[in-house]
């Protein structure tokens, strides 16, 4: 997805989340918590940074991706009910850390790991992360994000690349790139996505 600082965002979208404790507008704070975001009208999802709010804003091919993926996610929870898939839901990847959170493309957490008190941003890292990568998202940023989520506990992350119309999965063990079909075993037993499906509602350049 691509991610975009809150400054591409005109003065009066984004004035209307300026809090009355503080002089700054949104967009040239540092000091945001994530208890702060959460309570926050932002007119699209957004992740923290080092306390700056950074919106991720999709188009039209990533959106159409994110929904067949989680789409095929879902319809096999339905089977088979191992936890919940997420999209764009904000994840406290460092619980300790007030000024940081991140927003998977596409999650999936296990039943075992869910907090009982979902009110809130899980304060967990998901156990599958999907990231979608267009053409004018930073490779070396996404990698970067990738390996922050494999730090904190998740197990895999697909990346899936738009330009080549391949998934690159990455786990603590390694990365490897997908062109036929993706698996989970460990997490999804018996789940298979053929990549040709996750670029079906997309026209091939």
């Amino acid at each position: 997805m691509s991610i975009a600082l809150v400054e591409t965002i005109k003065p009066q979208t984004a004035g209307a989340t300026i809090f009355a404790d503080q002089n700054l507008p949104l967009e040239e704070r540092t000091d945001v918590t994530v208890d702060e975001l959460e309570k926050m009208s932002l007119p699209m999802p957004a992740e923290l940074y080092n306390g700056k709010v950074v919106f991720k804003m999709a188009s039209h091919v990533h959106s159409v991706i994110q929904a067949t993926v989680a789409g095929e996610i879902y319809i096999y929870l339905k089977q088979q009910p191992l936890g919940v898939v997420t999209t764009d839901e904000n994840y406290r990847l460092w619980p300790e850390r007030s000024n940081q959170s991140r927003i998977p493309d596409v999650a999936f957490v296990t039943k075992q790991r869910l907090p009982e008190n979902r009110r809130h941003y899980l304060p967990i890292a998901p156990d599958l992360a999907v990231e979608i990568l267009s053409p004018t998202d930073s490779f070396e940023a996404t990698m970067e994000k990738v390996d922050e989520y494999l730090r904190q506990g998740t197990q895999i992350v697909w990346v899936v690349i738009t330009s080549t119309r391949e998934v690159l999965v990455c786990t603590d063990e390694g990365k490897h790139t997908v062109r036929d079909v993706l698996t989970a075993s460990n997490l999804l037993p018996g789940f298979e996505l053929p990549v040709k499906t996750i670029f079906a509602g997309v026209e091939a350049k």
